[in-house]
């Protein structure tokens, strides 16, 4: 399965209530439409400066919870049979899983069309790999926020540059033995790490032949240790570094994601309501709890341990909503006060 090819058809869609009705119908039908995010450790190995975790209080709300085997049982069970993705890490580093082989053949098992994994990569051996390609993982989800290792070690705070080049490395072999195993590289962009990208085909990255490329400006997260949220050097040089990127994976055959200028000029404070109602239903994140044996969720009122999916969405009267939602669609616009709601484009 292609999941960028229905991101880019799913994304050509404008009437959010034709949106909605093709949810409801794999829903009724009991087909797969949602997307599951799993943290399996509640840890990180680095401390980026863009991320919350090099907050010191909020690093302290993470004390190394894991999955335990019978908590994977649970979502393996009651989430993966309507999952159409897996991605396995969200906001820690899935790395830190001993059996991180183990979860990927999990989701292979349950049939999930598409697996994938993000990380930072400085644990990543070519050893691991081969494992986790074996195992049914279709892609890997690189973060890079820096090109030189200047940018690279102070904004990934802990992470080691030859390392990354090591990986690099060992991807550019994967690949060559594995032609269809996808690498992604998701590249946050502030002030500092604007310049690398100038360098983006012919520096570090040279020879990779990469899958996907998403272009991520720098929002506010809340406390982090870099607070440089100033966009206006990115709007500036737009035509310059960014758009030649673009261009350049658009005639080269990949997946670039990344907000157009006018997405970045016309950035606010505030969503709406029916894209929110869209994200409920689709979006399930599972991390572990600080409660030992619980889960952190973002649908708390599933208990995946005592009822099915379908008999949660029953109690629910999930249905019903979908139906009230199309017949009153109800959109207004709510701010928000974390990150602001950037609209990307799938090119």
């Amino acid at each position: 399965m292609n999941v960028y090819s229905l991101m880019r058809i799913f994304g050509r869609i404008r009437s959010r209530r034709l949106r909605l009705a093709g949810i409801m119908t794999l829903h009724t039908l009991r087909r797969r439409y949602i997307g599951v995010y799993l943290d399996p450790v509640m840890a990180c190995n680095i401390r980026c400066r863009m991320c919350y975790m090099s907050d010191p209080d909020k690093r302290r709300s993470y004390r190394g919870e894991r999955l335990t085997p019978a908590m994977l049982d649970t979502v393996e069970r009651s989430l993966l049979p309507r999952a159409l993705k897996l991605q396995i890490g969200c906001a820690t580093e899935p790395t830190l899983d001993a059996d991180l082989a183990g979860i990927i053949a999990r989701g292979r098992r349950a049939g999930v069309p598409y697996i994938s994994i993000t990380t930072n990569g400085q644990r990543v051996t070519p050893d691991d790999l081969e494992s986790w390609i074996s195992a049914g993982l279709d892609e890997i989800t690189l973060s890079v926020h820096g090109l030189r290792a200047e940018s690279y070690e102070y904004l990934m705070t802990g992470a080691r540059f030859e390392r990354f080049e090591a990986l690099i490395e060992a991807l550019r072999q994967a690949k060559r033995r594995h032609p269809a195993f996808k690498i992604r590289l998701n590249y946050v962009i502030n002030s500092m790490n604007l310049p690398d990208l100038a360098d983006f085909f012919t520096g570090v990255l040279a020879g990779l032949d990469f899958d996907v490329v998403q272009l991520r400006p720098f929002q506010d997260v809340g406390d982090t240790s870099y607070s440089d949220h100033n966009l206006g050097s990115l709007i500036d040089r737009y035509d310059e570094i960014i758009a030649p990127i673009i261009e350049r994976c658009r005639a080269e055959g990949r997946v670039c994601i990344a907000p157009t200028k006018q997405n970045i000029l016309a950035l606010d404070g505030h969503t709406d309501s029916f894209s929110d109602y869209i994200e409920e239903l689709t979006y399930y994140y599972v991390g572990a709890s600080s409660e030992p044996g619980r889960f952190s969720s973002s649908h708390p009122a599933y208990d995946m341990a005592a009822e099915s999916f379908a008999a949660y969405h029953r109690r629910s009267h999930t249905l019903r909503g979908m139906l009230r939602r199309l017949w009153r669609p109800n959109v207004r616009r709510t701010e928000v006060t974390s990150t602001k709601k950037m609209n990307y484009t799938v090119n």
